[in-house]
């Protein structure tokens, strides 16, 4: 089993969306997905229950209540992490990951959070059992602005993987309203996403764990 913890301090940042849309990419290849929700809020618990049974399935873990199960046959696992998460939280979970990807929106705030919590996650990095890949994901960027320039000489400091920029869009908002995801869109509406999220895929996938399709094929 592969686990993918997406984790910010930062409240709003995207954790939820990009949570459920690498999950939703996973079932509607018929690989066996779990989404471990470790949020009280329930955000993606919610998202899940409006999905539509007709959709590929994903397996939901109500991990916030602090004892959960993971069905055995989970191939990917994808912890949706709260905002304020604890030191005891992160510690725990940063010794199960596999992958650890970091949504930062650009904004002066978002980045001064980011950089705590990058700081906090690699004073442990080195007693980390799995030693995880980290990976940093601009969120809901336009490219063009000020405050976008600002987070990529940001990152540019940063000794880790700047996987990629994805877009802002109501493409999101209209799909975690009613249990879908970018990849459950029409081609039509999703294809301007798409070169983010092969990005972000492929990258998950170095290891070549799975053959990553065609992500025009996900509908």
């Amino acid at each position: 089993m592969q686990t993918i913890l997406v984790v910010n301090s930062k409240g709003g940042c995207g954790k939820t969306t990009i949570s459920i849309n690498i999950a939703s990419f996973f079932a509607c290849w018929g690989i066996r997905v779990a989404l471990a929700d470790f949020d009280k809020q329930h955000s993606s618990t919610d998202w899940l229950l409006s999905r539509s049974n007709d959709l590929p399935g994903i397996t939901s873990i109500a991990a916030w209540s602090g004892d959960y199960h993971i069905p055995e046959d989970t191939e990917y696992l994808i912890m949706d992490t709260p905002a304020g998460i604890s030191d005891e939280q992160l510690s725990k979970l940063l010794r199960q990951a596999d992958t650890i990807l970091i949504p930062i929106l650009p904004s002066p705030l978002d980045i001064k959070a980011a950089g705590r919590l990058i700081h906090d996650i690699m004073l442990q990095y080195d007693q980390l059992p799995k030693k995880p890949r980290i990976g940093i994901i601009a969120n809901r960027t336009r490219q063009q602005t000020k405050i976008y320039s600002s987070l990529k000489r940001f990152l540019s400091k940063l000794n880790l993987d700047f996987v990629v920029a994805l877009r802002d869009t109501q493409n999101y908002i209209s799909t975690t309203g009613n249990g879908t995801s970018i990849f459950e869109l029409p081609n039509w509406k999703k294809q301007k996403d798409l070169e983010g999220w092969s990005q972000l895929i492929n990258w998950i996938n170095y290891n070549k764990i799975f053959d990553v399709p065609k992500l025009e094929d996900t509908a």
